[in-house]
């Protein structure tokens, strides 16, 4: 034998045709022997052996596969009966015979064997594994996906329950639990606002007002800071009592309740800008607001008074407007629902819009008056004309009367009495509230069905890899076979040892 000869599977067809093994024109002839293909694929055998061999190699009949399916259907009783001539009686074995003999005449099936070489190695394995690789790449991601959703659920988890800490509900019934937990917290909030009024009261309105007569230069009897002085009691007075004891309450909530009562007519205009005329307007919830429409649809008949006294109905309902805090509540609804009822008699005074914003003002303005003279009395002018009547208390003592009004005024202040307040008086914050509840209680279980969605891909996707990877591993083994029989015919052809490279 001569030297080896080593070919590059890509250079196959090039090497054949510049040794002139295979003709110039294979392509054309190749295109007849598909014809002869396809016209023995119509024939039926009974043999199952020759039928699984045909069936394997499908349309993708090249000269080796043609070789196999010939050997299997000499070995079936339609291959095995021939004339006295020896050709077949079976007309798809001679069909297949003719296909194979057009395969080797002019070795038609090395092109054959070549083409199909190249088109399997440079595209077909490429094509599977680059799909096997996209398809690793989307498990991957679909994997981070999970995890990032995991974290996601996790944080939405936390908090919705960090949320439900901070309002101090169980979320079971979210407006049902906010309201009676607004109710709870407004009446420790009022215990708790007396208890610091009780403690530093008194002598907070008898400094003030021994100061203020000083001043004045005459007796401030029951001018001074009137509403702190009427929380002082052993038990809290009710809503009429305290409009009794202090004017200024009793004009502050008959005008409180003049503002609901145009803000409720206002809620039954249509988009006209015009009023419903339907007969008298309905009460809200039991709260006769005396307001009455003309039966003529002339107007409403506001029945107004200027001095009248608000009625007891309306002393129980909460008012909008400008809160005491001079906060603004940006349109506060009215509503019975956000009222809080009496729990074992007691009734939380903060509840009530009056009440808040006119100790609001009395607190801020015993505040503003103790700073002021714990300064004086720090320059030691506690008996000096120039800052004062000389008063009993030291200059600690005065301190400590500022520092604990000081903790009232940002008791009643605060974001969390803010939050309570409208919690107990608006039914739009209270729905707003809820809503924001209900948004992150969803965000936690919102992920479950996306990463259920995943999943269902990532399965998917495993499937696909391994249809890819199975059918690689089958093309590999058929591309070896083809190979090595190939290179055996060329060696035997050449009298010299051929190797295909580069197929794997």
């Amino acid at each position: 034998m001569s030297a080896d000869f080593a070919i590059q599977y890509g250079k196959l067809i090039e090497w054949l045709l510049a040794r002139r093994v295979i003709p110039e024109d294979y392509t054309k002839l190749l295109s007849a022997v598909q014809a002869r293909i396809s016209e023995a694929q119509k024939e039926q055998f009974t043999d199952e052996v020759a039928r699984a061999v045909i069936s394997e190699h499908g349309d993708n009949v090249h000269y080796l596969a043609a070789k196999r399916i010939y050997e299997a259907i000499l070995n079936s009783p339609e291959g095995q009966s021939k004339t006295l001539l020896g050709g077949h009686t079976h007309a798809g074995a001679a069909k297949w015979k003719a296909v194979l003999d057009a395969y080797r005449r002019r070795h038609l099936g090395w092109a054959s064997a070549a083409r199909f070489l190249i088109q399997n190695v440079s595209y077909e394995m490429a094509a599977l594994t680059k799909h096997a690789a996209f398809c690793e790449r989307q498990v991957q991601d679909c994997t981070t996906r999970q995890a990032d959703l995991d974290r996601q659920e996790a944080n939405a988890t936390a908090r919705y329950c960090e949320l439900l800490n901070d309002l101090g509900i169980e979320g079971f019934n979210f407006r049902k639990e906010l309201r009676q937990r607004s109710g709870q917290d407004l009446r420790a909030l009022s215990r708790e606002a007396l208890d610091l009024l009780r403690q530093v009261g008194q002598e907070t309105v008898t400094c003030y007002q021994i100061f203020a007569e000083y001043a004045a230069g005459r007796p401030l009897d029951g001018e001074v800071l009137p509403f702190i002085r009427a929380l002082l009691g052993e038990e809290l007075p009710s809503m009429e009592a305290l409009e009794h004891q202090v004017p200024d309450f009793r004009s502050l909530r008959a005008e409180r309740g003049k503002n609901t009562s145009l803000e409720s007519q206002e809620a039954e205009m249509d988009h006209s800008g015009l009023p419903k005329t339907d007969g008298a307007i309905k009460e809200l919830d039991g709260i006769d607001w005396g307001i009455t429409c003309t039966d003529d649809g002339s107007g409403i008949n506001w029945n107004f008074e200027e001095e009248k006294e608000v009625s007891a109905e309306a002393e129980a309902g909460v008012s909008s407007g400008i809160d005491w805090s001079a906060v603004s509540f940006e349109g506060v609804e009215i509503a019975v629902e956000g009222t809080v009822d009496e729990v074992d008699g007691e009734s939380p005074f903060l509840a009530d819009a009056a009440a808040r914003e006119l100790l609001a003002r009395e607190v801020a303005e015993a505040v503003a008056f103790l700073s002021e003279r714990s300064a004086d009395l720090a320059q030691g002018g506690a008996a000096s004309e120039e800052y004062g009547p000389k008063i009993e208390q030291s200059l600690a003592e005065v301190e400590t009367l500022w520092k604990t009004m000081v903790k009232l005024e940002n008791l009643l202040s605060s974001r969390s009495t803010q939050r309570l307040v409208l919690l107990a008086s608006s039914k739009r914050y209270l729905d707003r509230t809820a809503k924001r509840v209900e948004m992150a209680q969803s965000q936690c279980g919102k992920s479950a069905s996306r990463k259920a969605e995943l999943e269902k891909v990532k399965a998917e996707q495993l499937l696909e890899v391994k249809r890819s990877r199975a059918e690689t591993k089958q093309l590999q083994s058929v591309i070896r076979e083809v190979k090595e029989d190939l290179e055996a015919e060329l060696t035997a052809h050449f009298k010299s040892n051929v190797r295909i490279l580069n197929t794997a």
